[in-house]
């Protein structure tokens, strides 16, 4: 008997070859995405912590008033709980490859002898090392950027005290802590205290790295040590100015990455699971062609659990191709994912080797969950009785009953089997949930660099290096194409704890979590209109209040008190309310407030909006109000056109939508592949059902309408619970992905109408097969079934 059997299994392999290769295939490929974007998330989960703490990046970074001398560190290099000290400054300076480019912006990293930096470390890639004094060395991804050509290249820079000066670029050099620079569109650039005065700054270094003994295990232990040494060298006499802890051990994009991983992660294995009840509704199809087939076995002595073991074995051997195809094919994704990401984020692939427990994991995945899909059909199949099975007509069971009389007959077939119909169902629904969810996303994120022209009236924004006066900036207001100028007070501002020094979360790129205390101009700006999220805005008599940007102190809410300090100065205020801000962190208070809490008055930030109709108006414009500052000796340390802001946050955006988009196609596309199968399998059944239709005078035509209507049916019911679902996703994976600015809740009315439409077009053509086979059938060959 058991000859019988396994022989009966190869007869089916070879009967219904295309069926098992369809369902090979979907296992494969769908296992296949689950293999790379586990493997990807595996292997930069490693890499990306090794890259980044290969820098030696500081727990905490320091601001002194006075210049850092080696007596000071050779003084702290002695102490016990520091692992290491290391001095360095930071200057935001503009750079152009030639005179008549225009100006962007560059970080100056300046050390006292780069070859003997302990933290904050950069490898050299090509060129000098060091680099000589008068020259300089890029960061890896910057070159294209700014422009520099090949050969012996020079650069035109700037510092915010300097004149322009060419300076000859010596070679490249790789920091994994610096994101690449097409995403935050500038440059970076590393230089010796020798050099920097060359550019007219003095040669001296104001921040202290340092790294703890023994090593913080958290971001709170390393702000408490690094709040106890700020508040020991302010004893000792050394002014500290602010203190700087970003997340412990943690690259600037982390977070970005993370979130892109789990939603490919998710979708990968949302596919894979689609696939599996893919594969197990064409099963049914298989099963239900050999119910009289299991009857005979039964009836000759087969038990149900022989049966069973049987058709298991038949799904273990098209798993075990699936996972034969997915393994290697996997290895490539995952390699050609972790590659691309590791570009995203500047790092190096030391070791990119996938780990052994990826492959198992896959394997094991690849066989268990087909089998534990496949075993509700095989139950099915298999637990009929003999004399059931010998009695099966294919007709599918009993004709409607009365009551579901009036309803549409493709309605009706589609509610005889409620447990497939919810299959085939989820299967839509959750692919038509997910693109509809995806393209709402997608729109959302559109939005949230869009919303910058709704916030911001202006097209020029300048940050001065130093506090200027009014009067001074108005020379500003004189230049032509100048239609309206503000000027705003700001400065940096940390968050006091009580009796600690305050710290502020940022990276030592001076972004990624910076803090700013920010005076509108005192009559009210016209340039600038922040949505209100909670709360009011400021009133001229508020000299207790501050309005808080949303990613300034995630949690606070009007009414809370917080303490703000602004070069070591401590205010306490009232939150008032909470606006939406992009892309930054501000506290916005009253001029008032701001003078009592800075201890000036002066202007740090213009905001102006031109008569320029183009870029190159703008560019033009802007050229002429950078000739206008330097005149009036306003040292500047950028000028930021909106639309490149634009591009800034569009730019880490973009490789989230697109993930998110892709992965929702393939989705919709197992969707309607299960809905072919389903229809296949709907056919088979009713082979004599269908026979019979065709007997008493029904054409083929209308036999065809009748399984078409059927997919129709379902396809028009799961597109609308597919947008409703798609409501309450859409705030659930915006929330998600709200890393640089909050991402709106928005529909895309050209999904919300094209899904329905393609779901019936893909209906319509998922069912031409068995519709086409129903049509064709012959009633001799239909009453013979079975």
């Amino acid at each position: 008997m058991a000859s019988v059997r396994w022989r009966k299994l190869r007869g089916d392999l070879r009967t219904a070859w295309g069926r098992i290769a369809i369902m090979q295939l979907a296992v494969g490929l769908s296992l296949t995405g689950v293999g790379a974007v586990l493997a990807t998330r595996t292997v930069l989960q490693r890499e990306i912590a090794a890259s980044f703490l290969a820098t030696r990046p500081a727990d905490a970074t320091l601001e002194l008033a006075e210049p850092v001398d080696a007596a000071l560190l050779q003084m702290l290099r002695a102490r016990g709980d520091l692992a290491d000290v290391d001095g360095r400054d930071m200057i935001r300076a503009r750079v152009k490859p030639r005179a008549d480019a225009p100006w962007q912006m560059l970080v100056l990293f300046v050390a006292e002898d780069l070859s003997a930096q302990r933290i904050a470390v950069v490898r050299p890639e090509s060129g000098a090392w060091p680099a000589a004094p008068g020259t300089l060395l890029l960061e890896r991804t910057a070159p294209d950027v700014i422009g520099v050509d090949g050969g012996s290249p020079t650069v035109i820079v700037q510092t915010p005290h300097g004149t322009p000066t060419t300076m000859p670029v010596s070679g490249t050099v790789h920091d994994a802590a610096q994101a690449p620079a097409w995403q935050e569109h500038r440059g970076c650039a590393y230089i010796s205290t020798a050099t920097l005065s060359l550019l007219g700054e003095p040669p001296v270094l104001h921040q202290l790295l340092v790294r703890f003994s023994p090593e913080p295990t958290t971001t709170g232990e390393a702000e408490h040590r690094a709040s106890e040494l700020a508040r020991s060298l302010r004893d000792a006499g050394h002014d500290v100015h602010e203190v700087r802890v970003p997340t412990l051990g943690t690259h600037p994009h982390q977070a970005l990455m993370n979130a892109v991983q789990l939603v490919l992660l998710v979708f990968s294995a949302l596919l894979f699971v689609l696939s599996t009840i893919v594969m197990a509704t064409i099963l049914s199809s298989i099963l239900a062609r050999q119910t009289r087939e299991i009857g005979v076995m039964k009836a000759v002595g087969a038990s149900t659990g022989q049966l069973a073991a049987l058709y298991g074995t038949f799904i273990v051997a098209i798993a075990m191709t699936g996972v034969i195809i997915a393994i290697p094919l996997g290895a490539m994704g995952g390699g050609g994912m972790t590659r691309n990401i590791a570009g995203m984020m500047n790092i190096v692939l030391a070791d990119p080797s996938i780990p052994g427990w990826v492959f198992v994991a896959v394997i094991g995945f690849g066989l268990v969950v087909p089998l534990g899909v496949a075993a509700v059909p095989i139950a099915r199949a298999t637990r009929v009785t003999v004399r059931r099975a010998l009695a099966d007509n294919g007709a599918g069971g009993a004709f409607a009953a009365p009551r579901l009389a009036r309803i549409p007959l493709g309605v009706r077939n589609a509610l005889r089997r409620p447990a497939r119909l919810i299959t085939t169902m989820l299967l839509l629904v959750v692919g038509g949930t997910f693109v509809i969810t995806a393209a709402n996303v997608r729109r959302g994120m559109d939005q949230v660099s869009s919303r910058i022209d709704v916030s911001r009236h202006f097209d020029v924004e300048l940050r001065l290096h130093d506090t200027q006066p009014a009067a001074r900036v108005a020379a500003l207001a004189r230049v032509a194409g100048v239609r309206t100028l503000e000027a705003w007070s700001t400065a940096p501002a940390s968050i006091a704890r009580a009796g600690e020094v305050a710290i502020v979360h940022t990276y030592p790129d001076g972004g990624h979590g910076s803090l700013s205390v920010t005076a509108p101009p005192a009559g009210g700006s016209t340039l600038v209109t922040l949505p209100l999220l909670e709360g009011r805005w400021l009133t001229a008599s508020d000299d207790d209040a501050v309005v808080l940007g949303h990613n300034a102190l995630h949690g606070s809410r009007p009414g809370d008190r917080v303490d703000i300090t602004v070069d070591g100065t401590r205010t306490t205020l009232t939150v008032v309310g909470i606006v939406e801000e992009i892309g930054s962190g501000s506290a916005f208070v009253t001029a008032s407030v701001f003078a009592r809490t800075s201890g000036t008055g002066g202007v740090r930030l213009v905001r102006i909006d031109t008569t320029a109709r183009s870029p190159a108006d703008r560019a033009e414009i802007l050229a002429a109000l950078e000739r206008t500052a330097a005149t009036e000796r306003i040292a500047l340390d950028y000028a930021m056109p909106t639309p490149l802001l634009r591009s800034i946050i569009d730019d880490h955006l973009a490789m989230v939508t697109r993930a998110v988009i892709a992965m929702a196609a393939i989705l919709a596309l197992v969707g309607l592949f299960g809905l072919a199968s389903a229809m296949a399998v709907g056919v088979a059944e009713r082979t004599r059902e269908l026979g019979i239709m065709k007997a008493i005078g029904a054409t083929g035509g209308r036999v065809a309408r009748i399984v078409l209507s059927e997919a129709l049916a379902i396809g028009g019911a799961s597109s609308l619970i597919a947008i409703a679902l798609s409501f309450p996703l859409t705030v659930v994976v915006a929330s998600r992905l709200s890393l640089i600015a909050a991402t709106p809740f928005a529909v895309d009315p050209k999904v919300i109408i094209a899904w329905p439409l393609l779901v019936i077009a893909g209906s319509v053509v998922a069912s031409l097969v068995p519709a086409r086979r129903a049509a064709r059938l012959s009633v001799k060959r239909a009453l013979d079934h079975g």
